[in-house]
């Protein structure tokens, strides 16, 4: 019998949870889990009859990346995506009701790298935020950044539980 690493319906339980900042109800997370449970059975028939032709394709290209590819669009509302900086940043601030983020430094930055923007983004989650911390999940098929916060208190915990699961993700900074 093969037990090899085997995502359990509790820990997409928990990734869900963790990738929404504990937003979702159990009867919406109970739905996102079961396509993630079909997709390791039936991969290409799953992304088919939930996605259509296209999204079935990942299960060819990037086997490895079905379940952040589902997660990422079943909680799409709660990334950020885009091919700039400067969009992605105007996301971030649109993630929060009360932005006290300043506005993006369009003619008054140093960022030689993303890296540098990356940075620049965390010292301002910690003085405007510090409960989010923004990291990098998935892979974006169409887009240059594909991001999410999520809470600083649980980044370790989601971390492990997207390597242990074979998931990319990262911190941005």
């Amino acid at each position: 019998m093969n037990t090899k690493n085997v995502p359990t319906a509790e820990q997409f339980v928990r990734l869900v949870a963790l990738l929404s900042c504990n937003d979702m109800d159990e009867h919406e997370t109970s739905r996102i889990v079961d396509i993630c449970q079909q997709a390791q059975a039936e991969p290409e028939k799953t992304l088919r009859k939930q996605y259509g032709a296209d999204a079935a394709k990942v299960a060819k290209y990037d086997p490895q990346g079905v379940t952040a590819f589902i997660l990422f669009i079943e909680l799409e509302d709660y990334f950020a995506v885009a091919d700039t900086v400067d969009e992605l940043y105007e996301q971030i601030v649109e993630a929060f009701e009360q932005p006290a983020l300043p506005d993006y430094p369009y003619d008054d930055n140093d960022f030689q790298t993303v890296s540098d923007f990356y940075l620049w983004l965390e010292n301002q989650l910690l003085q405007h935020h510090e409960k989010y911390r923004l990291i990098r999940f998935g892979e974006s098929y169409t887009n240059d950044f594909q991001v999410v916060l999520v809470l600083r208190e649980q980044t370790q915990e989601l971390l492990a539980l997207c390597e242990s699961l074979g998931l990319l993700a990262e911190p941005c900074a």
